[in-house]
């Protein structure tokens, strides 16, 4: 280890060095070092690399480009412990559309095909970091970026059909989990050595590959779990992705009186 590099993991965020964090995820084996000094997440996305990554969202690459696997998954999560926010996240602000259906969601998807912004659709029933069923999220560099864009796109949620004004939206700052661990996302403090440290370690990182040309086909599968979980949650709008059909038979009932 170089002097340079010894210098940015002595950094100490938590009570604890990020040198001393990386080793701890290393050897609980989350993190593999290979020989030419690489690192790579043993699982990018919560799951082991031979299986396909259904996250519950199916995300749409625009003009936002972070590495937020880098940023949150590996820096965040393993390198800081949980005890900071990444420096590469300050400027990263979302706006949020909360959809109550599948259908409100699949809609809310087609809006965002039409737009620049990168962003993710999604259920979110199931994840214990927020009270939503369903979410739609864009991504912006910049807080003045984001109210911008909630202008347009409040604009075309009122407009649709099978939306309207009464459809929640709001602007976010960063990663739910961030807040969770780190306190309000307007109280942020940043420190400027951890530029330093992420643009150290950023190019060490092996990016999962995973998706590539099979996104078609991940996401193919990933709406088809939307609807199973939409079935599940007694939310009928499935139906209208499966022709009018039930997703299974109803069972038998019966009165409790002859």
């Amino acid at each position: 280890m170089s002097e340079h590099e010894d210098r940015l993991l002595s950094f100490v965020v938590g009570g604890k060095t990020i040198g001393a964090n990386l080793e701890q995820a290393i050897a609980s084996g989350n993190v593999v070092r290979h020989a030419d000094g690489k690192l790579e997440l043993l699982q990018p996305y919560g799951y082991p690399p031979t299986v396909m990554n259904l996250d519950g969202y199916i995300w749409r690459q625009g003009d936002f480009a972070q590495p937020c696997v880098f940023l949150n998954r590996f820096m965040f999560r393993h390198v800081y412990g949980e005890a900071a926010v990444p420096f590469g996240c300050r400027n990263c602000y979302k706006v949020k559309v909360v959809s109550n259906s599948l259908r409100q969601l699949a809609a809310v998807k087609d809006i965002a095909e039409t737009v620049p912004a990168s962003s993710k659709s999604g259920t979110e029933v199931d994840n214990p970091e927020n009270q939503h069923l369903y979410g739609t999220y864009f991504y912006f560099l910049g807080l003045d970026r984001a109210r911008a864009a909630y202008k347009d796109l409040r604009a075309k949620i009122d407009q649709h059909g099978k939306l309207g004004a009464g459809i929640k939206m709001l602007i976010k700052r960063g990663c739910t989990n961030y807040e969770r661990k780190c306190g309000p996302s307007d109280q942020y403090k940043f420190d400027p050595r951890q530029e330093e440290i992420e643009d150290h370690l950023f190019p060490r990182f092996v990016a999962d590959v995973r998706l590539g040309a099979k996104k078609t086909v991940r996401d193919g599968i990933q709406f088809l779990e939307w609807i199973r979980t939409a079935y599940r949650i007694g939310d009928d709008t499935y139906k209208d992705f499966t022709d009018g059909r039930d997703l299974h038979p109803s069972v038998v009932t019966y009165p409790p009186e002859e």
